[in-house]
């Protein structure tokens, strides 16, 4: 039996879309400058011959005090020691999509990650069954998954649907010369999203005080509303296909640097920032996301980094502007700057993030871009 975990402690030093103010629909308030838990995790592993379990914990502060299963799962590998050429394992587990997702938070060196991920595998972790392995440099994992991720905008990890979705990832890492490591893999992704249906209406009455005084007028001021069938829910097909890539090099007398890329091509697939209806729509909704970067050690103690990413949440969509229909580009796009020191188990890790968000309106109502930046320091210490 083995025990670990960690503790990231962030302060939102400052940021730009920071108000203080409630949001009028949902009464939360909108201000982002604060100290806050964003992962407290407590972590155990058994294993046994083949066999294996885990169970992992998580505390946090982000929208008030909450604890949480994150991951739960019970498996098998074979060999029982040394790298797995086939395993199984069932249960709570991250999706095995792309590069980003499946990597541990712990060991991250970006605060978060990019939009295009946040929206397509919110909360990263889903129930299934999967198998995986490795042989050579191949690296392989395939999956049967709910398909409501715990982060789900809507269903919050509670699958609506009986139909699962087919997720996995083929891949490999090539040792090259002087430590130079090349890891590049595939990742696909097929399911079935849900429609929820609206519920009969009846016909009623509705009084509108025409002229403020306060007395019914039946002549003029009661009108009649009237009622609607229910439309009963539906399913819709969703699915993505997804490319990664990172470069490891060794500097002996600086340390080790990743150069990163990764890009996501889906349709219907949005569950975290702006939900892929397609009924609703009456239309597919396309997706685009991608990220690049870098990461460089600094001997042992210090890192350094930058990622730029970017996401179309609906690259079809369009709004009528006076007469004519124009193109409305859905962008999230962020620069992330950042620099961590590091002693054994502890990290402090300071990051500024070049934020645009596409949800603005100028004085005229005209859809425009707003500034999200912002300025984090997170603290890390584990076991």
């Amino acid at each position: 039996m083995e025990f670990t975990g960690y503790i990231q402690a962030d302060s939102i030093a400052w940021s730009e879309d920071s108000f203080d103010e409630i949001e009028p629909t949902t009464g939360q308030p909108l201000n982002d400058e604060r100290f806050l838990i964003r992962r407290g995790r407590l972590r155990a592993d058994a294993r046994r011959d083949g066999m294996s379990g885990s169970l992992e914990l998580d505390g946090n502060t982000v929208d008030g005090a909450t604890a949480r299963l994150v991951g739960a799962t019970v498996g098998y590998a074979y060999p029982a020691r040394g790298a797995p050429v086939v395993g199984v394992t069932a249960g709570l587990f991250k999706t095995p999509f792309g590069a980003e997702v499946p990597a541990a938070e712990r060991d991250k060196a970006f605060l978060e990650p990019p939009a295009f991920a946040r929206a397509l595998i919110p909360g990263n972790y889903d129930a299934g069954v999967m198998a995986y392995g490795q042989y050579g440099v191949a690296r392989w994992a395939v999956a049967m998954m709910n398909g409501a991720p715990v982060g789900d905008a809507q269903w919050r990890g509670r699958d609506p649907a009986s139909s699962f979705e087919l997720v996995g990832r083929i891949g490999a890492v090539i040792e090259g010369p002087r430590k130079f490591r090349v890891e590049v893999g595939v990742s696909g992704l097929a399911g079935s999203g849900f429609h929820a249906g609206e519920p009969p209406t009846k016909e009623g009455l509705q009084w509108v005080d025409d002229n403020n005084d306060g007395v019914v007028n039946p002549n003029t001021e009661l009108r009649a509303t009237p009622g609607s069938p229910g439309t009963p829910s539906e399913t819709f097909d969703r699915q993505a296909i997804g490319g990664d890539l990172q470069l490891h090099w060794c500097f002996c007398v600086i340390g080790n640097g990743t150069a990163f890329a990764e890009v996501a091509i889906a349709t219907n697939l949005d569950r975290g920032i702006l939900y892929a209806d397609p009924i609703a729509a009456s239309r597919d909704l396309r997706h685009l996301g991608y990220a690049i970067g870098f990461v460089q050690n600094i001997t042992s103690h210090a890192l350094v980094g930058a990622r730029y990413d970017r996401y179309n949440a609906d690259r079809d969509r369009n709004e009528r502007i006076g007469i004519p229909i124009v193109g409305i580009d859905q962008v999230f796009s962020t620069l992330a700057i950042m620099a961590a020191a590091r002693w054994n188990d502890a990290k402090f890790v300071v990051q500024y993030d070049h934020e645009r968000n596409p949800f603005g309106r100028d004085d005229n109502g005209m859809p425009i871009t707003r500034a999200a930046d912002r300025l984090t320091f997170r603290a890390q210490v584990g076991f």
